[in-house]
């Protein structure tokens, strides 16, 4: 067991295709169009200017083959309604410059201070530590952005001492406050070439 997800529950299928259903989720790993599409329905005007990504949201590259969005840089996880199957959050992790993976996310607007964030993130967390192996997860939010740091904070994540200066997608500079979740039980099961730092 991780948290109050079975490690046995995460699936690993052909093409990177990785998914697991908790209580209210459905999480798995879209293609590069559908996440796109899903971010411009998740990122209201608040989300936009916390993650710097203007008006038109973040600038993805198309790729006329339409991948799933994971790679040794990081995965993209989508979380919906299993009955419904509207998208409720969207929260990955990636490579930082200082080679850790650094977690992320949003979460749709009409879906938010109901929990569904932090079960997204403890689900994404799931399968970084035991899927993966990745031994340290890292995240930063604004040091004002107390939604942020309430949702880092319930799913076990713990401030590092000290502000640092981040260059947000739009160059806005922010003062943030970073973040490591440490799990030394981490282990890799994942048949797929991954060689994470952390």
């Amino acid at each position: 067991m991780f948290g109050n997800v079975a490690v046995s529950s995460l699936k690993c299928g052909f093409g990177g295709a990785h998914s697991v259903t908790s209580a209210r989720l459905e999480l798995s790993i879209p293609r590069r169009q559908e996440l796109i599409d899903v971010w411009a329905q998740l990122a209201d005007a608040e989300a936009r200017f916390r993650l710097g990504w203007g008006e038109d949201g973040p600038y993805v590259e198309r790729d006329e083959t339409d991948p799933m969005v994971i790679a040794d840089e990081g995965a993209e996880f989508l979380a919906r309604d299993p009955q419904t199957g509207v998208a409720v959050a969207s929260v990955g992790f990636g490579r930082a410059e200082d080679g850790f993976m650094e977690v992320g996310g949003l979460v749709h607007p009409a879906f938010r201070r109901f929990g569904f964030g932090r079960e997204a993130l403890d689900l994404v967390c799931a399968f970084a530590h035991q899927h993966f192996g990745i031994v340290e997860l890292r995240a930063r939010c604004e040091t004002d952005n107390e939604a942020s740091r309430r949702w880092l904070a319930a799913a076990g994540f713990l401030p590092v001492e000290g502000v640092v200066p981040h260059t947000l997608p739009d160059g806005r500079v922010m003062s943030s406050v970073r973040w490591r979740r440490l799990d030394p039980t981490a282990r890799r099961r994942c048949k797929r070439p991954f060689t994470p730092i952390g």
